[in-house]
């Protein structure tokens, strides 16, 4: 019943109870007013500022003013005999009355601005407690996205490894069937990076001497070297590709003929920065054409046919390539190899090219074989696809020598030596390098794209977070504004960690932009030591700086050259229990050197050249 009974006490108005408090109370205050009457008097109007008070806590003004007047009321009715409410007789009972509604009225006053005042304070605790609820939302859910992202990232780089791994093993084998090395001239440093297969072409210990321009210039055979290097400066000089062949004497003092090829690539300036090719072993087939060629200038030569023939013959048979003599303009096979009736695989001699391979004649050779016959010039052309057969057709080396007599053009020799493998070879190990730089193109915009959208939330986050310490949106405590400068603090901590990846993708990217000017060494070293200089003295460090001369300045991206040394500043205290760090600058030879040296643990010998890998550490586990 009780529940009852309170369950209808709410669900009346706010104001119809606040006038029954009123009542109540008042009624309440009587009560004691009548048996305290013979001590009170006058000050009986005391009794009823507790009923006032009370309603005006509870129900506001309205009901607050009605306690007043039936206190008032039940004091002059119950406890002035005189009836002083409506014809006041005395002076006293005058001033006892306008006491009462002074003092009546005060409390009303101020029992409803505590009363709005306390009703501004929840309202304000409450959207406080709205926003400290939505920002522990917002970091639980950037927390969770981060996680993410670095799952993201992780299964990225094992993918990324795995297949520049199986890349690289197929780059090798397929570099080992097609005996073509590939090579990379960092023209501004002068050194040169082989493949393996390179060195074993040269027959050479990878961790032999490093190779540069003027090592490569000396494997080179010396009648070969200025041919060489003309050929490389002209590349360098108009930015076209070049493809020519030269000797080589081998480290083992064996003398092989080799293809080369190279492109040059330039900067943004037009200068160039590096070369790339490969180098190709075709010493078995330049020796065959060039045997073959002999062959056929002294079969030209022999007093009858079948002295020519006889010897043609011979070579014929131990010639590991197609060779046929085309006779005439019609280009009649006059004589066809073992090599060409295997490769070929259909009747020749007494044929034509146009009735024999109307296949060749489709894709233009006959034609070719006009211009060579009319105008007796040889025609040499590498890796040339022909569809010989039905079937898919390969790439071939072909060579159409014109075999003249006093009398002019009488045939045309052809020798025709099958590299589809080594094409097939090269380009499979083209498109699997395409393939990995594809991929580590992938990992860094992935890297980009996820880190610029870290920052939106990241921003968001550190916003709501000022905002609530400046106290825009209400008072806060002292506990919870240390707690939003920790928020605030790790936020920015993210943030700083999205940026470095942000630049680390733009320079894998090639993206990262340098903006050179002229820069006050000491004003930048200034403004590094401001940043450092609390990190050491938190750890208890001592600090030093030293800039010689002291007016020293130079060009350079003051944002970034102030980074790397923040890097080695923070890296020496982090690594440094007790000690000194210090950072220096000094001029030499038109060159500023930074030093920054500490007193920590160091980094060994064997280490020094991994230490600006990406990720790398000495210590994996810290």
């Amino acid at each position: 019943m009780s529940n009852t009974l309170l369950q209808s006490w709410r669900r009346l108005p706010e104001n119809t109870r606040g006038y029954f408090v009123a009542a109540a109370t008042t009624v309440v205050a009587a009560a004691f007013g009548i048996l305290l009457r013979p001590y009170l008097d006058r000050s009986v109007f005391i009794l009823f500022a507790a009923p006032i008070a009370l309603t005006a806590w509870y129900g506001g003004r309205g009901p607050a003013l009605a306690a007043t007047f039936f206190g008032l009321t039940a004091a002059d009715l119950i406890f002035l005999r005189q009836r002083s409410f409506y014809l006041p007789s005395e002076p006293s009972d005058v001033v006892a009355i306008g006491v009462y509604l002074v003092v009546a009225l005060t409390i009303v006053h101020l029992s409803t601005l505590l009363r709005l005042s306390r009703a501004e304070a929840q309202d304000h605790a409450k959207a406080l407690q709205d926003q400290a609820m939505e920002l522990e939302l917002q970091t639980t859910e950037l927390e969770q996205q981060t996680h993410e992202a670095q799952i993201l990232s992780e299964e990225l780089e094992e993918a990324h490894e795995e297949l520049k791994l199986r890349t690289n093993a197929q780059l090798s084998e397929a570099q080992a069937l097609a005996r073509l090395g590939s090579w990379e001239w960092d023209i501004v440093n002068d050194s040169i990076t082989w493949s393996d297969e390179m060195y074993r072409l040269y027959a050479l210990d990878p961790s032999s001497e490093p190779i540069d321009y003027q090592r490569y210039q000396s494997l080179l055979h010396p009648d070969d070297r200025d041919v060489s290097g003309e050929a490389v400066k002209h590349s360098l000089d108009t930015g076209q590709p070049f493809s020519f062949d030269h000797r080589i004497i081998r480290a083992d003092g064996v003398e092989r003929i080799f293809h080369a090829r190279g492109r040059v690539v330039r900067g943004d300036d037009g200068k160039p920065l590096r070369m790339y090719g490969t180098g190709q072993d075709v010493t078995e087939t330049r020796r065959a054409a060039a045997a073959l060629q002999r062959a056929a200038e002294y079969a030209a030569r022999q007093a009858t046919a079948e002295a020519a023939a006889q010897h043609l013959n011979r070579v014929f048979a131990q010639a590991p390539v197609v060779i046929a003599v085309l006779a005439g303009a019609e280009h009649r096979f006059e004589l066809v190899n073992e090599k060409g009736y295997e490769t070929i695989g259909r009747s020749l001699l007494g044929r034509t090219v146009a009735e024999a391979l109307p296949e060749l004649a489709a894709q233009g050779f006959v034609k070719l074989l006009n211009t060579v016959f009319e105008k007796n010039e040889p025609f040499v052309g590498n890796e040339i696809f022909a569809r010989l057969t039905e079937g898919e057709g390969g790439y071939f080396n072909f060579v159409f020598q014109p075999l003249s007599s006093d009398t002019g053009v009488y045939a045309v020799l052809v020798v025709a030596t099958d590299v589809s493998d080594l094409v097939r070879a090269r380009l499979a190990a083209e498109e699997a390098q395409r393939e990995a730089q594809a991929a580590s193109r992938a990992k860094s915009d992935f890297l980009a794209r996820m880190s610029h959208e870290l920052r939106t939330p990241l921003a968001a986050i550190i916003g709501y977070g000022e905002l609530l310490s400046d106290g825009i949106t209400g008072p806060i405590n002292d506990e919870q504004k240390r707690q939003l400068r920790r928020i605030r603090a790790s936020a920015n901590h993210l943030l700083s960690i999205i940026d470095e990846i942000l630049t680390l993708a733009r320079m894998e990217a090639g993206k990262e932009k340098v903006e050179l000017r002229e820069v006050d060494i000491s004003e930048l070293m200034d403004s590094v030591a401001s940043m450092a200089e609390p990190l050491a003295s938190a750890k208890g460090l001592s600090f030093r700086m030293e800039i010689e001369p002291a007016d020293l300045s130079m060009k350079t991206d003051p944002v970034k050259l102030r980074q790397v040394l923040l890097n080695l500043l923070s890296n020496a205290v982090k690594y440094t229990d007790a000690g000194e760090i210090s950072v220096r600058s000094e001029a030499e030879d038109g060159v500023v050197n930074f030093l920054v040296t500490d007193t920590g643990v160091g980094v060994s010998e064997e280490h020094l050249e991994k230490i600006f890998e990406p990720f790398w550490q000495v210590e994996h586990t810290t």
